[in-house]
């Protein structure tokens, strides 16, 4: 039987010319990684290949969808919080040739859609978790600043 939790090894990235500060420490830090800039930003992440039990994982497969969590008082999520969006984790992709589709798996997402989630002149603290199509749910990744100041 698998893990009831799944590994989301995620690597939170901005792009589109927003910068990311890194922080040094080991796991278990509470510690963030910084985004400072505009809502024009996107948050990237590797999408999950096993469960925690290390045991193997095919995303296109057994991964649903990914929820996203912003708080604005503190960077430590807990189980309580709601989240504010949802994106598939999986998407089809219009090919070249205009009649074909492709599975892609999702590993980006827009932050200027939050923006109705967030206060102006705040930092925000972002996560996401990863859900099975079976309802399993990853933990809090390590959660990155978002800096609208």
């Amino acid at each position: 039987m698998k893990s009831n939790m799944f590994h989301l090894p995620l690597v939170l990235a901005a792009l589109l010319g927003i910068l990311l500060a890194g922080c040094g420490g080991g796991g278990g830090s509470s510690e963030s990684t910084g985004l400072t800039g505009t809502a024009a930003a996107n948050l990237a992440w590797e999408p999950p290949t096993t469960y925690a039990d290390n045991s193997a994982m095919n995303p296109y497969q057994e991964l649903d969808y990914y929820e996203i969590y912003v708080r604005t008082d503190d960077p430590n999520f807990t189980d309580n919080e709601v989240p504010v969006a949802q994106v598939s984790a999986v998407t089809n992709v219009l090919l070249p040739d205009g009649f074909t589709y492709s599975q892609m798996l999702t590993s980006s997402f827009e932050l200027g859609n939050l923006i109705p989630f967030t206060q102006s002149g705040a930092v925000h603290y972002l996560s996401i978790k990863s859900v099975s199509v079976d309802g399993m749910k990853s933990d809090f990744s390590q959660p990155v600043t978002w800096d609208l100041t």
